[in-house]
């Protein structure tokens, strides 16, 4: 089986689709279950339009018959890289947050968009299934599968460029979220994935990453103001605390460059002006 590398206008149109697909279907169901709570259909329609966001690239890749394991870079780590991306995805969150709040200072979030700290949080039992399971894992892991495992990886065969193909990925995944008053954070993380995703050719770590800032997110947002005296100082995050996210980026960072060597791109993979110029023999393999 080929691992063919697709064009990327194609790759621009398969997101794009995708995009359209969970739109649809998330309006769909907040049409359709108008008797359901409003929190809870908004979550469903969350869950559903996750899941539709790669869809046109897997049909894509199942017709092209493409290696959809190195299509997606879906490709095992080491248990070291695993356990160094911990305090750099730690570290990460702490000052992107501040980045975040002195954002919001400036520009701050209007009312419609605040509401969505709504949806992440838990008031019974399902509520913390869903948000466990859609925020935290289902969300991070597709949006990895398509920004880092997908996109990404098209733009380095492409560009030959590893910093143009991490900038510009993460310029879409930050682009792609439609908050402009989250941009600037969610670009920074998407840089920090990108590049991790490229050095290990896999999105697992990259998929750490996310879904530790989302986890992290999610616990603040169900804490009431006074428990977070420690980490909060006059609507920043405490110096100390700041200075703990310094060292723990920095050092996750060294750890992670120390136990894990740069991955190889996969030296057989095709573009796929270049498929019909493939040996049949190989073609068929």
């Amino acid at each position: 089986m080929l691992d063919i590398i697709p064009q990327i206008k194609t790759a621009i149109f398969l997101m794009m689709m995708g995009l359209l697909l969970a739109s649809i279907a998330t309006v769909f169901i907040l049409i359709s279950f108008t008797k359901f709570d409003e929190m809870t259909v908004a979550q469903i329609g969350l869950l559903i339009g996750e899941l539709f966001l790669p869809i046109p690239i897997i049909i894509w890749g199942r017709r092209s018959r493409t290696d959809l394991k190195q299509f997606f870079r879906l490709n095992p780590v080491s248990r070291s890289s695993l356990f160094a991306a911990l305090p750099l995805a730690l570290g990460l969150t702490i000052l992107t947050d501040e980045m975040d709040r002195i954002a919001q200072m400036i520009l701050p979030v209007p009312y419609e968009f605040s509401k969505i700290k709504d949806m992440m949080t838990i008031s019974d039992p399902l509520s913390a299934v869903f948000i466990i399971g859609v925020v935290i894992l289902v969300a991070p892991f597709i949006e990895e599968l398509i920004f880092r495992g997908f996109f990404q990886r098209i733009l380095e065969y492409r560009y030959k460029d590893i910093t143009k193909a991490v900038l510009l990925s993460a310029l879409a995944f930050a682009v792609i979220h439609f908050n402009p008053w989250w941009i600037v954070q969610i670009y920074i993380i998407g840089i920090f994935m990108g590049y991790v995703a490229w050095r290990t050719n896999s999105i697992w770590i990259s998929f750490i990453i996310h879904a530790v800032n989302n986890g992290i997110s999610v616990w603040f947002s169900q804490q009431p103001e006074e428990a977070l005296y420690w980490y909060e100082w006059r609507g920043h995050v405490a110096p100390f605390m700041l200075m703990i996210g310094i060292f723990l980026l920095i050092a996750g960072i060294r750890w992670f460059i120390n136990v894990t060597p740069v991955v190889q791109k996969n030296e057989n993979a095709v573009l796929i002006e270049d498929l019909f110029s493939v040996p049949p023999s190989q073609s068929r393999q």
